[in-house]
């Protein structure tokens, strides 16, 4: 028998020979089995070290991978929550931008009315309507004797019709200024 030392005894030479006896023999058989015995009782607690050590080693490895991915899912939704607060105060900025753009457009509309409206009275107490009525009766006083004067005195008056109408229609908030 070529065994390793370590863990199998080789059994001496004598063991081998015929000439011992049969309480020699069972000592030698029994000593032999009882180091297998105490070799495999080493074995099969190293065995269940080993298992235990895996079985930990598994627990910490899930556990790590549960740690890990609660850690990535807090830290996506905290980032999440982040960007949907900046996005909202970006909003909220864009927001009274547009609403002091659209604030800042009405008073400069409001006041180039009134400018327009200041320009338009030529006479204290004499508005558009009554400046457009006396043009229209200059006008009608006209007898052109070209075709082409007679075409552009009608597009004027059609003109002046259009554009009475449009300050008729005028909200009143913009006729009262």
């Amino acid at each position: 028998m070529n065994k390793n030392n370590d863990t199998y005894p080789e059994p001496d030479k004598k063991e081998l020979h015929s000439d011992q006896s049969f309480d020699e023999k069972i000592f030698y058989l029994t000593k032999s089995i009882s180091s297998l015995d105490s070799e495999l009782e080493g074995i099969k607690k190293n065995l269940q070290k080993r298992k235990s050590e895996n079985t930990t080693l598994r627990v910490l490895f899930y556990t790590g991978l549960l740690v890990l991915l609660v850690g990535f899912l807090y830290s996506n939704s905290v980032l999440q929550r982040a960007h949907m607060r900046s996005l909202e105060k970006n909003i909220i900025t864009l927001e009274q931008r547009l609403s002091h753009d659209i604030n800042q457009a009405k008073v400069n509309l409001e006041l180039d009315i009134q400018e327009s409206k200041e320009k338009v009275k030529f006479i204290e107490g004499t508005d558009i309507f009554s400046t457009l009525k006396r043009m229209d009766y200059a006008i009608s006083q006209l007898h052109p004797t070209k075709e082409q004067t007679t075409t552009l005195i009608n597009q004027v008056r059609l003109n002046t019709d259009d554009f009475s109408n449009i300050l008729k229609n005028q909200p009143e908030t913009f006729r009262s200024k």
